[in-house]
């Protein structure tokens, strides 16, 4: 089947070249646009309570939709924010706003008197910007409502919220993408060269690359359009871009140049190499794809579009490599052997040996391990193991404006407004209640409050705000529940003016009928470990009597609630992914041992960059070599997201490894020699197409933003091992002790993979006899 599309392409390789051509260039106006589809948020468990809490706000307390929070100090370090010198330049600033209809309210200290609008030094305040728009939308008007709040001479203004920590997000994106094509690039070339001894041969992955990455992310700029993608999915799409583009075109330029080497016709080459090679790089990509699609099992978009929009640029790169990289070979023919540079490969030593050279080395390395495959086993997985470890300490949060590099004004703005205020003040625990009866019924008032008081005496908890939170004018003490009862129950007119004014005020605040909000303020940061820890708190205490029920949301609450749904959703995501990718494997080798050694390699290759993710991001070592600020926890959904990714690709170099053992065991019948056989005619261009990868994925652990930097860390360690320790010494080690049950599959699955034929080796140029191994797969003897 493989081989007659080879021959398909080759023959209509004009026309195939053409409309590939058009496609890449019919999607790059919209690829230039994708950033700014894509969303920093996506952490809201849409099935969630937090989800329904933030639902039921909006609906019954109104207010605006979104708002942004301008942070603003004196260069004077000894002002008093709650001056009136200082208020006058709070009110000059926002003056501007008052004739702008996208602004609902402005709110702060001279509109409450409040001093959760001072900070705790008393040198700087904050005020809510109150916008009648979406938070999408929001970021639209970001620089409109900027340029307008111009702070008088003495004071400055930092502006933060969704919509100025989305927009330089983006920003922040585009210039760490920059950055690691920049780096990436030209070294990816250097090594290709290397590989390929021709600049021709080394063109035809970069050209592939350069086709298949606009044209995915044009197609993520409109599925972005109709749903919420991650910001994220910029920079993960094209890490994965670049390497499996390129990746993919190695292994099938390599194998077309060695068809040519043999004397086969242009078109026996094409036609042989996308039969082996092609048939490989189609079923890596279903797996890659297959990996990603795990994380479709996640409600939150942060994580499931990152599934979406990976698995859509591996389905790309696998389509360009079928298509128009064999459209190319087919015209250039002999000449991608053009421009060599052969003598300059021999200079650099390994990757420069001569091929007979080389294979015999690789050969000498395989035996070597077979003869004494435990010697090399238990050391080897003791290292793994060792490494993996730190892994046992995890500890996941969600990430906020800290995961920016300081100097990003939207960044600085909240790391002001989280470390100077009041904390919590500004990300409260927002509790609903619905009461038996009306929420001023005297019942229910004491209800609520003793409801109140049990939250308040929480490990996390400093207080608890809400409507009948009243303080006696004279004494400060505050009132209790019948004092509450008698105020709500005054008639209009009754009470002192300020008195009324404050409770009609706190009423308008937090009271709907039956319903009342209460605001648990705790002083730990929402979405860290150690704030994420209170809300199952709060939801475990018992409301009591008078209260129907109670819904318990807020940034903490949707940081708890993504967590809770990772862990939930995590079994099925990690378990339909290693079934399906053992499947794919059964099929195309008709065996039931490969898949299951595959997965536990995998396994064991993920499980030491794991331990180094926790050991470096989280636990903070390396962090001034590379640059960040530790944050004290793992940010939520990298693991995760890491496996989907990393389980795709070590099964890259497993299928591209297992083929060419395949193609030899059925041609000899000895396992020893074809897996010795096979690492030969591999390793190298295995170990060309890792370092490829460990090149751009470890350019994006350049990234200012450390979602992205901890990402390219940890999989770039992941590929190095997987492509060395894993290919050179566990695979041959394994293989050599599982022997003839390498190929083994029961009758009735041996049978089913025989009929579908993806096990089938098709025409390799080698004209060698059949060995009796070449039948259907049966018991070793």
């Amino acid at each position: 089947m493989f081989s007659r599309w080879g021959a398909f392409v080759y023959r209509r390789r004009r026309f195939v070249l053409l409309v590939m051509l058009v496609l890449a260039a019919a999607a790059s106006p919209l690829a230039a646009g994708t950033a700014e589809q894509l969303s920093s948020g996506g952490w809201l468990d849409p099935k969630s309570e937090s989800a329904a809490v933030a639902d039921r706000l909006e609906a019954e307390f109104g207010g605006s939709r979104t708002a942004f929070i301008a942070v603003i100090r004196s260069d004077d370090s000894a002002a008093d924010a709650r001056s009136t010198a200082f208020q006058a330049a709070i009110a000059e600033t926002v003056a501007p706003l008052a004739d702008d209809e996208r602004v609902a309210e402005i709110t702060g200290y001279a509109e409450t008197g409040d001093d959760r609008f001072i900070s705790i030094d008393g040198d700087a305040a904050y005020i809510v910007i109150g916008l009648d728009m979406t938070e999408d939308e929001s970021v639209e008007v970001v620089d409109a409502i900027g340029d307008q709040l111009a702070p008088p001479a003495g004071y400055s203004l930092g502006l933060t919220g969704f919509g100025p920590i989305q927009k330089d997000s983006a920003e922040l994106s585009e210039q760490d993408l920059q950055r690691a094509e920049v780096v990436s690039l030209p070294i990816a070339a250097i090594v290709l060269i290397l590989v390929f001894a021709s600049i021709v041969a080394a063109g035809m992955p970069l050209l592939v690359a350069g086709l298949a990455i606009p044209t995915s992310l044009a197609i993520i700029n409109l599925v972005a359009r109709q749903a919420e993608m991650s910001i994220y999915v910029l920079n993960i799409a094209t890490m994965l871009g670049l390497a499996l583009a390129i990746d993919y075109s190695l292994f099938i330029t390599s194998r077309f140049r060695e068809e040519l080497a043999r004397g086969r016709t242009v078109e026996q080459a094409v036609t042989i190499a996308i039969g082996t090679a092609g048939k490989a790089v189609l079923f890596s990509g279903v797996a890659v794809a297959i990996g990603l699609s795990g994380l479709l099992w996640f409600d939150a978009s942060a994580l499931s579009s990152i599934g979406l929009g990976g698995a859509i640029v591996v389905l790309t790169s696998v389509i360009f490599s079928l298509t128009f990289l064999p459209a190319v070979l087919g015209m250039l023919g002999p000449k991608v052997n053009a421009l060599s540079v052969r003598s300059l490969r021999r200079r650099v030593g390994v990757l420069g040996d001569e091929p007979t050279a080389r294979h015999s080395r690789w050969e000498r390395v395989a035996h070597a391990v077979m003869r004494r495959p435990f010697a090399v086993l238990v050391p080897v997985l003791a290292v793994l193991f060792i490494a993996g470890s730190p892994f046992f300490r995890l500890q996941q949060g969600v990430p906020d404006a800290t995961v920016y590099p300081a100097g990003v004004p939207s960044r600085d703005a909240w790391v002001a407004l989280t470390t100077e205020f009041r904390a919590g003040e500004t990300n409260p625990i927002a509790i609903v209640l619905d009461t038996t009866a009306e929420a001023t019924d005297p019942a229910s008032i004491e209800a609520v409050m003793t409801y109140a008081a049990a939250v308040a005496e929480l490990e996390g908890i400093d207080r608890v705000e809400g409507p009948f939170t009243i303080a006696d004018p004279a004494s400060g003490a505050l009132l209790d529940a019948d004092q509450v009862a008698q105020l709500y129950a005054a008639p209009v007119g009754t009470l002192p003016p300020q008195l009324e004014a404050a409770v009609t005020a706190l009423r308008d605040a937090y009271i709907r009928g039956s319903t009342v909000r209460l605001d648990a303020i705790s002083p730990l940061p929402p979405t860290t470990p150690d704030g994420t820890a209170v809300v199952p708190r709060v939801r475990g205490v018992d409301a009591g009597e008078g209260i129907d029920g109670v819904m318990v949301g807020g940034t903490a609450a949707v940081a708890e609630d993504f967590l809770a749904a990772q862990n939930e959703k995590l079994p099925w995501a990690v378990g339909t992914t290693l079934l399906a990718s053992a499947l794919i494997l059964f099929l195309l080798f008709g065996s039931v041992f490969i898949p299951l050694k595959a997965v536990v390699m995998t396994l064991l290759s993920l499980s030491a960059s794991f331990g180094a993710l926790v050991w470096i991001f989280q636990e903070g070592n390396l962090h001034e070599f590379l640059g960040f600020e530790p944050l004290g926890f793992t940010i939520a959904g990298n693991p995760i997201i890491m496996f989907a990714v990393l389980i795709g690709l070590s099964m890259d170099y497993e299928v591209l490894l297992l083929s060419r053992i395949q193609e030899s065991y059925r041609r000899t019948g000895d396992n020893t020699k074809a897996v010795a056989e096979g690492l030969a005619k591999t390793a190298g261009v295995i170990t060309g197409a890792a370092m490829v990868m460990v090149v751009v994925f470890s350019a994006f652990a350049l990234a200012d933003v450390v979602t992205i930097k901890s990402i390219g860390v940890g999989m770039a360690l992941a590929v190095l091992l997987d492509a060395t320790v894993v290919r050179v010494l566990l695979v041959p080690a394994t293989m050599r002790l599982l022997g003839e049950w390498n190929w083994w599959a029961p009758g009735i699955l041996g049978r089913l993979a025989e009929r579908l034929g993806f096990s089938h080796v098709e025409d390799e140029g080698e004209d060698a006899p059949a060995a009796s191994a070449a039948g259907t797969a049966t018991t070793p003897a």
